[in-house]
């Protein structure tokens, strides 16, 4: 089975299936220890999908929020095991395990999609998704959970988000406040990297995220290097400025998967 074969019958499997929407809380992050492992790299929207009892959720509420060092003890300790050693299954597998799933989810901001085929395999129990993100205001302000639920499951899918500010210089900054309200919508998108359309089947159930694994000192250092000068963004507009910004956010996240 190749991979449109499996995306066409991933669309009619959530065709057959009833909807329930949830609100995706977005917290801002700041990172403990910006040395060590992030919780959520810098110009991104990282949003965890899990079953919606699984106290992994909370425990990444807390890891951004109490700023108690528990966000580097949870990718060094809980969310790295987790991921090394991961294969990647093949793509009838992947169908087979979507197919099964008494409900799987797609994430939506404003009117884009950024993912979809989301369901959280029971070796991992949790879904992370990468989402470029230009430092701009977010509009609307939260995201969206839409589930595809299987008649009579009484499963459920929940999911939180981290927002982590990229570094900008004060013409950036000040360029993404001018930019008109109803083009803020393009501040975030989906990061096709891990997949040419950003929809399959959750990334083959899951395969190893390099992104959880990365150090953060790696990323700081590329990081600083990615910047727009004043004369571009004079000659860019602001508009225009941002979705670069976000084209850089997109580029630098592509790297590290």
């Amino acid at each position: 089975m190749d991979q449109q074969t499996l995306l066409q019958l991933a669309a009619d499997e959530l065709a057959m299936r009833s909807l329930r929407y949830r609100e995706i809380e977005i917290l801002d992050y700041v990172p403990t220890q910006p040395d060590r492992a992030l919780l959520c790299l810098p110009g991104s929207v990282r949003v965890f999908v899990a079953a919606q009892d699984d106290p992994i959720l909370q425990r990444v509420r807390d890891a951004a929020t109490l700023r108690n060092g528990d966000d580097v003890a949870m990718v060094e300790n809980e969310l790295r095991p987790r991921f090394e050693g991961r294969t990647r299954l093949s793509t009838y597998q992947a169908w087979r395990l979507l197919q099964r799933s008494p409900v799987f989810a797609s994430v939506r901001y404003g009117g884009r999609t950024l993912a979809t085929n989301i369901f959280p395999p029971d070796d991992l129990g949790v879904v992370i998704l990468d989402n470029p993100y230009n430092g701009g205001q977010l509009s609307p302000e939260s995201l969206t959970l839409v589930e595809h639920r299987r008649d009579g499951t009484d499963d459920a899918l929940a999911a939180v988000a981290l927002k982590h500010e990229p570094p900008l210089t004060p013409a950036e900054r000040a360029a993404l406040a001018q930019v008109p309200e109803d083009q803020l919508e393009a501040n975030l998108t989906a990061d096709a990297s891990c997949c040419e359309n950003g929809t399959f089947v959750a990334w083959a159930a899951m395969a190893v995220t390099v992104a959880v694994l990365c150090t953060a000192a790696v990323m700081a250092a590329e990081e600083e290097e990615r910047h727009l000068s004043d004369e571009q963004i004079r000659r860019l507009g602001p508009a225009t400025t941002a979705r670069e910004l976000l084209d850089i956010r997109r580029e630098a996240l592509g790297h590290v998967h």
